[in-house]
C-alpha cells in the first residue's frame, strides 16, 4: 500500500495514509499524511466473527472520512471494515489485491487449491470442487450482505463481494496469473507494488560458491523450514543469508552460513542463485523480480497458489511440508538445472516493464474522475486521495 500511496502523492495528489501506528515514521518519510486506524474490540479466535467485526471497524471508521473528504479510498483486501466505510459513504472504491486475483472462476480450481486445471475426465475433479467452493462462497457473501444492509449498502449477488466492483488493483506479475475466460472487468494486473522498508546489509558469507536466501515467515513461526533450509545448504557446499523473521536461529551454522533478523531483500537478492521461502507473495514477487529461481514450501493462505503459480512459470520448484526431507534435492535442481534461471530472468524481463505503483495510481485516478457515480474518465489534474 505504501508504494502506490508514494506513487500517488509523486502525481500531486493529497494523500492520507490509515494504518497502524508502526507506519507513521514510513508515512512521514513519504510525505503522506498520517491516520492511525481505529482500534477495535474484535471477536475471539475460538468465536470468530469476522464480518461482524468489519460492521464495527466500519462504522469506527467513517468519522476519519468524513474529516478527509477523499476522492477515492483504495483499501487493501485485508482491511474490508474501511473499504465497507467508503461505500457506505459513496466514495468511490479500488481494492488492493497483494497476490494473484483470487475471484471464483468457471475455467480454474477454487484458488488456494495450488493445482494446475484439469483436462480430459478429470475435469469432474475441478467441478466438483468449484460447487463445494461455491457454498462456502455463499454463505460468506450472505453474512456479508447482512452487514451491507446494517450499513445502509445495498446487498450484493457476487461471490467476490469483497473485492471493489468497480477497481481491482492485482499487484502480481503477469507470469504469474492464470489465462481464464470469465476475468473481470474491473479488475487490473498492475505489476508488483512492493515497498523497500529497509533492513540490515549483511556482510555476505566468503567465498565462491552459489549463494541462497532463505527467507523464514515474518509472521510465523516456521523453525523445522529453518532447519531443514540450512541442512540442505549445508549438504550442497553453498553459501547462505538466513533471514529468520518469526522463527528462532538454530545454535549452532555452517561457517557459509550467515543470519539477521530482517534484511534489505534488494541488497542481497543480486548476489543470490535460488531462494528458499514459504510462498509468500511478497518474498515471490522480490525473488523473480530479480531473476532469481525458488525453493517454495507453501504452509496457509495463498502460499499453495503462489507456489502452484511458479511452478507453473518454471521458476522453481514446491516441496510440500511434510517432505521437507526432499528439499535438498529441490535445491539442487534448481542451482544445477538451467531452466529454472532461464524461466526466471524471463519473468525479471517482464517484471523490468512494468511499474506496478505508477500504473496503480494512473487508474485510481481514472476512478477519481469517474466520481461517484458518472461514467466519463478524464485522468488529467489532480485529485484529493
Amino acid at each position: 500500500m505504501l508504494a502506490v500511496a508514494r506513487a500517488l502523492a509523486a502525481r500531486g495528489h493529497r494523500v492520507t495514509l490509515s494504518s497502524g501506528m508502526q507506519h507513521a515514521e514510513e508515512a512521514a518519510r513519504e510525505g503522506l499524511r498520517f491516520v492511525e486506524m481505529p482500534i477495535i474490540v474484535g471477536s475471539t479466535h475460538e468465536r470468530l466473527r469476522p464480518y461482524e467485526d468489519s460492521e464495527v471497524m466500519a462504522r469506527a471508521f467513517m468519522p476519519i472520512l468524513d474529516v478527509e473528504q477523499p476522492d477515492v479510498v483504495v483499501a487493501d483486501l485485508l482491511t474490508l471494515g474501511p473499504a465497507l466505510a467508503a461505500e457506505a459513504r459513496r466514495i468511490p472504491l479500488a481494492t488492493l489485491l497483494i497476490h494473484p486475483l483470487h475471484s471464483p472462476s468457471r475455467d480454474l480450481p477454487p484458488f488456494g487449491w495450488g493445482r494446475a486445471p484439469a483436462r480430459g475426465v478429470l475435469r469432474w475433479r475441478d467441478a466438483w470442487l468449484r460447487a463445494s467452493n461455491v457454498k462456502t462462497l455463499q454463505r460468506a457473501r450472505d453474512d456479508l450482505n447482512r452487514v451491507r444492509v446494517s450499513l445502509g449498502i445495498p446487498p450484493t449477488a457476487r461471490l467476490d463481494a469483497q473485492i471493489s466492483d468497480r477497481l481491482a488493483l492485482v499487484a502480481t506479475l503477469p507470469s504469474l496469473e492464470v489465462p481464464r475466460s470469465d476475468w473481470p472487468p474491473y479488475a487490473h494486473v498492475v505489476g508488483p507494488c512492493l515497498y523497500d522498508a529497509g533492513g540490515v546489509v549483511p556482510d555476505l558469507p566468503p567465498g565462491e560458491g552459489p549463494l541462497v536466501l532463505i527467507a523464514a515467515s515474518t509472521a510465523h513461526e516456521q523453525r523445522p523450514l529453518v532447519d531443514a533450509s540450512v541442512d540442505a545448504v549445508e549438504r550442497l557446499g553453498v553459501r547462505a543469508v538466513l533471514t529468520v523473521g518469526k522463527s528462532s536461529a538454530p545454535a549452532s551454522l555452517p561457517s557459509g552460513v550467515v543470519t539477521a533478523g530482517f534484511v534489505s531483500h534488494d541488497a542481497v537478492l543480486p548476489s543470490c542463485r535460488a531462494v528458499i521461502c514459504n510462498g509468500g507473495h511478497g518474498i515471490v514477487a522480490r525473488a523473480l523480480t530479480h531473476g532469481v529461481p525458488l525453493v517454495v514450501v507453501p504452509g496457509h493462505g495463498d502460499q499453495q497458489e503462489n507456489g502452484y503459480r511458479v511452478a507453473r512459470a518454471g521458476a522453481g520448484v514446491v516441496v510440500k511440508r511434510r517432505k521437507l526431507g526432499m528439499l535438498t534435492r529441490a535445491l539442487d535442481r534448481v542451482l544445477t538445472e538451467a531452466r529454472f534461471a532461464g524461466a526466471a530472468g524471463a519473468v525479471a524481463h517482464e517484471a523490468a516493464g512494468l511499474d506496478g505503483p505508477a500504473r496503480a495510481a494512473e487508474l485510481v485516478e481514472a476512478l477519481g474522475r469517474k466520481g461517484r457515480a458518472g461514467p466519463s474518465v478524464d485522468v488529467s489534474g489532480g485529485r484529493n486521495l
